[in-house]
């Protein structure tokens, strides 16, 4: 549960945020290439205050810090461009970049009544399996913190929806060349492959037929001089129900470890 200062300055942090001061951040290689992924440590990070030795975002927790700063890092320059969030909520902070950068922000939400019908430029009903909108729509479609719940079954008050289904709407609605993003904690919740952070089943869901340039940035695995971020026992309750696919020995390791990251997939659709 947010604080009220914390929803206060979440809220303000969105309201002044400015694509020109996002750029200036953010406009530069920010991440380390390795084993063929890119990791953002936190030590390394343009979030991170070195006089203050902490996270420059003053508000949320260590992985809600990574969203907003992978947020002003991907989409601080979206001109002409339309795109679609999936699952946008209350948090406005992508919606006011996208539209102070020249973009057109639209979004479906789940929990919208049916009869809220989506327009490009509005928010309205829609799930991440039934996009409506034609073909070739879209410049860009994303989502913060939504992927995870899209197959999960612990709590889900819907039927867990195919991954290859969700994938292949959201490529339908993409023009050539669009961009696919998503983000989410590692070692947390949700569905099986991103309890386990299993990134070759992740990589999997692009088909490469259809989609390339799948990438995988790994922000606060490093999470050096800062605290250590370990999954919430209620959490890990539910991890028998999510996870049936895995030895029991892999998933003792990550419980051993106990270590939350935050995980970022792009892909573009051919």
């Amino acid at each position: 549960m947010h604080s009220k200062k914390e929803s206060i300055l979440k809220r303000w942090h969105s309201f002044r945020i400015s694509p020109k001061a996002c750029a200036k951040k953010w406009g530069h290689q920010y991440w380390q290439e390795k084993d063929g992924l890119k990791s953002v440590s936190c030590k390394n990070c343009p979030s991170f205050n070195l006089g203050k030795n902490q996270c420059a975002i003053g508000f949320g927790t260590p992985t809600r810090k990574c969203v907003i700063s992978s947020i002003e890092a991907h989409f601080y320059d979206c001109k002409d461009e339309s795109i679609l969030e999936i699952g946008y909520g209350r948090f406005k902070l992508a919606k006011n970049l996208i539209q102070r950068s020249g973009g057109t922000w639209t979004g479906i939400e789940p929990k919208q009544s049916e009869t809220n019908k989506v327009e490009i430029g509005k928010g309205g009903y829609g799930l991440a399996t039934d996009i409506r909108f034609p073909d070739d729509t879209f410049d860009r479609v994303f989502g913060v913190q939504s992927i995870e719940h899209w197959g999960q079954k612990a709590g889900n008050p819907r039927e867990p929806s195919s991954y290859q289904d969700c994938i292949s709407e959201i490529g339908r609605v993409l023009k050539p060349g669009g961009i696919f993003y998503q983000d989410t904690a590692a070692h947390y919740h949700g569905n099986e492959i991103f309890i386990m952070a299993d990134l070759k089943k992740i990589r999997e869901l692009f088909p490469e037929d259809q989609w390339q340039n799948v990438q995988i940035e790994q922000w606060r695995k490093d999470y050096q001089p800062l605290e250590r971020l370990e999954p919430q026992p209620r959490m890990v309750e539910d991890w028998p129900i999510e996870i049936t696919s895995y030895p029991q020995e892999d998933v003792d390791e990550i419980i051993a470890n106990r270590v939350v990251w935050m995980m970022v997939i792009t892909a573009e659709k051919i």
